[in-house]
Protein backbone atom coordinates (compact mmCIF):
# COMPACT_ATOMS: atom_id res chain seq x y z
CA UNK A 1 0.00 0.00 0.00
CA UNK A 2 1.18 3.69 -0.99
CA UNK A 3 0.22 6.90 1.07
CA UNK A 4 -0.20 9.82 -1.05
CA UNK A 5 1.85 12.55 0.67
CA UNK A 6 -0.33 15.08 -1.36
CA UNK A 7 -4.15 14.34 0.02
CA UNK A 8 -5.97 15.53 3.18
CA UNK A 9 -9.35 13.49 3.56
CA UNK A 10 -12.14 14.30 6.01
CA UNK A 11 -14.98 12.04 7.14
CA UNK A 12 -18.20 12.83 8.74
CA UNK A 13 -20.97 11.11 9.67
CA UNK A 14 -25.09 13.40 9.72
CA UNK A 15 -28.18 12.15 10.47
CA UNK A 16 -29.30 14.40 7.06
CA UNK A 17 -30.32 11.83 4.03
CA UNK A 18 -27.59 11.86 1.47
CA UNK A 19 -30.30 14.32 -0.58
CA UNK A 20 -29.85 17.26 1.96
CA UNK A 21 -25.67 16.77 2.36
CA UNK A 22 -26.26 16.99 -1.22
CA UNK A 23 -27.93 20.43 -1.01
CA UNK A 24 -25.45 22.20 0.99
CA UNK A 25 -22.78 21.31 -2.01
CA UNK A 26 -25.43 22.70 -4.67
CA UNK A 27 -27.19 25.45 -4.07
CA UNK A 28 -25.35 28.79 -3.35
CA UNK A 29 -27.27 30.13 -0.55
CA UNK A 30 -26.21 27.10 1.36
CA UNK A 31 -22.54 27.34 0.47
CA UNK A 32 -22.43 30.87 1.99
CA UNK A 33 -23.36 29.65 5.15
CA UNK A 34 -21.29 26.70 6.14
CA UNK A 35 -17.86 26.67 3.79
CA UNK A 36 -15.69 28.06 5.86
CA UNK A 37 -13.16 27.13 8.41
CA UNK A 38 -14.70 29.07 11.45
CA UNK A 39 -17.60 30.79 11.84
CA UNK A 40 -15.48 34.12 12.35
CA UNK A 41 -14.59 33.98 9.07
CA UNK A 42 -17.12 35.31 6.51
CA UNK A 43 -17.37 34.08 3.42
CA UNK A 44 -19.17 35.43 -0.09
CA UNK A 45 -19.99 33.80 -3.18
CA UNK A 46 -19.10 35.50 -5.76
CA UNK A 47 -19.61 33.14 -8.33
CA UNK A 48 -21.13 29.47 -8.68
CA UNK A 49 -22.50 27.81 -11.45
CA UNK A 50 -23.75 24.32 -10.33
CA UNK A 51 -23.17 22.27 -13.49
CA UNK A 52 -20.20 20.29 -15.44
CA UNK A 53 -17.82 22.74 -16.54
CA UNK A 54 -19.44 25.50 -15.04
CA UNK A 55 -17.33 27.99 -12.56
CA UNK A 56 -17.34 29.52 -8.85
CA UNK A 57 -15.67 32.08 -7.17
CA UNK A 58 -15.05 32.46 -2.99
CA UNK A 59 -14.23 35.28 -1.30
CA UNK A 60 -12.75 34.25 2.54
CA UNK A 61 -12.03 37.21 4.85
CA UNK A 62 -10.04 36.28 7.91
CA UNK A 63 -10.40 38.37 11.19
CA UNK A 64 -7.33 40.04 10.41
CA UNK A 65 -8.81 41.99 7.57
CA UNK A 66 -7.24 40.12 4.53
CA UNK A 67 -9.18 38.27 1.83
CA UNK A 68 -8.64 34.92 0.05
CA UNK A 69 -9.88 34.39 -3.17
CA UNK A 70 -10.52 30.57 -3.87
CA UNK A 71 -11.85 29.55 -7.75
CA UNK A 72 -12.11 26.49 -9.60
CA UNK A 73 -14.66 24.33 -11.34
CA UNK A 74 -17.14 21.56 -11.24
CA UNK A 75 -15.80 18.64 -13.18
CA UNK A 76 -18.22 15.79 -12.14
CA UNK A 77 -21.28 15.95 -10.48
CA UNK A 78 -23.31 12.87 -10.00
CA UNK A 79 -26.52 13.62 -7.82
CA UNK A 80 -26.71 13.07 -4.61
CA UNK A 81 -23.40 10.78 -4.38
CA UNK A 82 -20.51 12.77 -5.71
CA UNK A 83 -19.10 16.26 -6.74
CA UNK A 84 -15.41 16.74 -7.89
CA UNK A 85 -14.14 20.62 -8.67
CA UNK A 86 -10.70 21.97 -8.72
CA UNK A 87 -9.57 24.35 -6.17
CA UNK A 88 -7.02 27.03 -7.03
CA UNK A 89 -6.19 29.77 -4.28
CA UNK A 90 -5.56 32.92 -6.06
CA UNK A 91 -2.15 35.18 -5.33
CA UNK A 92 -1.09 36.68 -2.81
CA UNK A 93 -1.94 34.12 -0.48
CA UNK A 94 1.13 31.58 0.59
CA UNK A 95 -0.33 28.70 -1.25
CA UNK A 96 -1.83 30.66 -4.24
CA UNK A 97 -0.94 28.52 -7.98
CA UNK A 98 -1.25 25.09 -6.42
CA UNK A 99 -4.12 23.40 -8.75
CA UNK A 100 -5.66 21.04 -6.22
CA UNK A 101 -9.12 19.08 -6.88
CA UNK A 102 -11.22 18.11 -4.38
CA UNK A 103 -13.92 14.90 -4.46
CA UNK A 104 -16.57 14.86 -2.17
CA UNK A 105 -18.36 11.58 -2.00
CA UNK A 106 -21.76 10.82 0.00
CA UNK A 107 -23.16 8.02 1.09
CA UNK A 108 -26.22 6.39 2.56
CA UNK A 109 -25.34 5.36 6.15
CA UNK A 110 -28.44 3.89 8.11
CA UNK A 111 -31.11 6.84 8.32
CA UNK A 112 -28.38 9.21 7.42
CA UNK A 113 -24.95 9.57 5.35
CA UNK A 114 -21.39 9.56 5.25
CA UNK A 115 -19.80 12.08 4.03
CA UNK A 116 -15.60 11.97 2.58
CA UNK A 117 -14.11 14.82 1.22
CA UNK A 118 -10.70 13.76 -0.40
CA UNK A 119 -8.87 17.29 -1.46
CA UNK A 120 -5.94 16.20 -3.85
CA UNK A 121 -2.55 17.29 -5.23
CA UNK A 122 -1.70 19.57 -2.81
CA UNK A 123 1.96 19.48 -3.62
CA UNK A 124 3.05 21.47 -0.14
CA UNK A 125 2.77 19.51 3.20
CA UNK A 126 1.96 23.50 4.88
CA UNK A 127 -1.14 22.91 2.51
CA UNK A 128 -2.38 19.51 3.27
CA UNK A 129 -2.23 20.58 7.49
CA UNK A 130 -4.04 23.56 6.10
CA UNK A 131 -6.86 21.92 3.99
CA UNK A 132 -7.39 19.04 6.20
CA UNK A 133 -7.77 22.09 9.31
CA UNK A 134 -10.22 23.79 7.12
CA UNK A 135 -12.09 21.04 6.50
CA UNK A 136 -12.92 20.28 9.18
CA UNK A 137 -13.61 23.58 10.64
CA UNK A 138 -15.98 23.41 7.81
CA UNK A 139 -17.79 19.96 8.82
CA UNK A 140 -18.83 21.64 11.89
CA UNK A 141 -20.07 24.22 10.26
CA UNK A 142 -22.01 21.86 7.92
CA UNK A 143 -23.15 19.72 11.18
CA UNK A 144 -24.73 22.87 12.63
CA UNK A 145 -26.49 23.83 9.05
CA UNK A 146 -27.60 20.27 8.59
CA UNK A 147 -28.67 19.90 12.25
CA UNK A 148 -30.80 23.48 12.30
CA UNK A 149 -32.48 22.33 8.85
CA UNK A 150 -33.73 19.07 10.28
CA UNK A 151 -35.17 20.77 13.84
CA UNK A 152 -37.32 23.53 11.41
CA UNK A 153 -38.45 20.33 9.53
CA UNK A 154 -39.60 19.00 12.80
CA UNK A 155 -42.10 22.16 13.54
Amino acid sequence: MTIDKTVAEVRRRFSAAPEEVFAAFAEAELVGRWLKPAPEITLAVLQFEFHVNGAYRFAYQRQQGEIVIVGGAFLSIEQPAKIVFSWIIEPPDEHAGIESEVTVIITPDGAGSELVIRHEKLTRSDAIVRHAVGWRGALDQLTALLEAQDLQHDR
